[in-house]
């Protein structure tokens, strides 16, 4: 089966597609050079606005879209921009907490190659600066629920809740973190998976990239090209290597979806809960992906925006199934002849 081919939706940002946002009925992308797109649940378009420069972060608050943009932190609505403050270096994540709107930023210092200061900035819904809080490590992972989560690098590493600091299992920068059903995990520099609760999950063999959910537990993805599926309690439930993860999201009845990249070509491989491989298509570059219940949506180095729904997928994946048992019973057939 091709992806491409089996995709529902085919969109063009026009520029190298840096963040997407999918829910059920809308999907928001944001690009490399600034540009914001809303599309609706039949993939018309809905508004478009010009950001100052690349987009990192989306969030929704209600009609409002938030983004972090080069410098800055911008605020659209219906494609009007209703306000934009600059920050101190680039705008990287972004929350909503008490009814703020939450944002990092970060300046890198090329002599060190390094990140030398970042601060965490507090805004009111209407673009009000409320406080900055300056600090020398670089927050990797926001989360905000009862409590905001702040995952940080050199050389506190560990995490700031609530603006207290605490420590983590591994003393390793962390490099990604995700938000579970029951617990929030966090992947650091030396292979460590830790948890919120304070305890170490897991040590891979190198630094973790990235982590997703699956229904069994969770996907870590490290900087080697390998993908490790594990329980809760750590139990290993399959591996797959290849080239460098570029993204990677769950779905559609626990089907892992991931993008590759081995500096020539892009794959996009699309896996069983169990691990096997189900479809390999080579893509663009991707950058970008994000899920819903019915839909995953991918977004690629060369401005497309693929979206996928589930009864569709289902669909052509049962057909193209069902060509492939119609070819080895006919090759059974010819060969049981020749036996006669």
């Amino acid at each position: 089966m091709d992806l491409v081919q089996a995709a529902w939706m085919i969109r063009d940002l026009g520029q190298p597609v840096s963040s997407i946002d999918l829910e059920e009925d809308s999907i928001i992308a944001g690009g490399w050079d600034g540009s914001l797109k809303m599309w609706n649940g039949d993939g018309d378009i809905l508004w478009s606005a010009q950001c100052e420069d690349r987009i990192e972060a989306i969030i929704r608050i209600g009609e409002l879209v938030v983004v972090t943009s080069g410098l800055h932190i911008t605020c659209v609505k219906s494609g009007e921009i209703l306000w934009s403050n600059a920050l101190e270096g680039s705008a990287d994540l972004l929350a909503f907490y008490d009814n703020k709107v939450i944002a990092t930023s970060s300046v890198y210092d090329i002599e060190h190659g390094d990140f030398m200061e970042s601060a965490l900035w507090q805004f009111s819904i209407d673009g009000e600066l409320i406080e900055v809080t300056r600090m020398d490590e670089r927050p990797w992972f926001l989360h905000s629920n009862e409590n905001l989560i702040l995952a940080l690098g050199r050389p506190r590493c560990g995490l700031l809740v609530d603006g207290e600091h605490r420590e983590l299992p591994s003393t390793s920068p962390v490099m990604c973190g995700l938000s579970g059903r029951e617990n929030i995990l966090f992947g650091h520099a030396d292979g460590t998976v830790s948890s919120f609760n304070g305890d170490q999950i897991c040590k891979e063999s190198t630094s973790i990239e990235s982590m997703t959910c699956i229904e069994q537990g969770f996907v870590a993805a490290l900087d080697n090209g390998d993908l490790v599926a594990r329980t809760p309690s750590s139990v290993q439930i399959w591996t797959a290597s290849g080239p460098q993860v570029t993204t990677q999201v769950a779905g559609f009845d626990d089907m892992h979806w991931c993008g590759r990249w081995d500096s020539i070509r892009g794959y996009l491989e699309v896996r069983a809960s169990s691990g096997e491989l189900i479809v390999s298509t080579e893509t663009s570059r991707s950058r970008v992906s994000d899920y819903s219940e019915n839909r995953i949506a991918f977004g690629f180095e060369d401005g497309q925006i693929l979206v996928w729904e589930r009864e569709l997928f289902q669909r052509r994946s049962n057909q193209e199934n069902g060509e492939e048992n119609s070819r080895n019973s006919a090759l059974a057939a010819r060969l049981r002849s020749l036996r006669k």
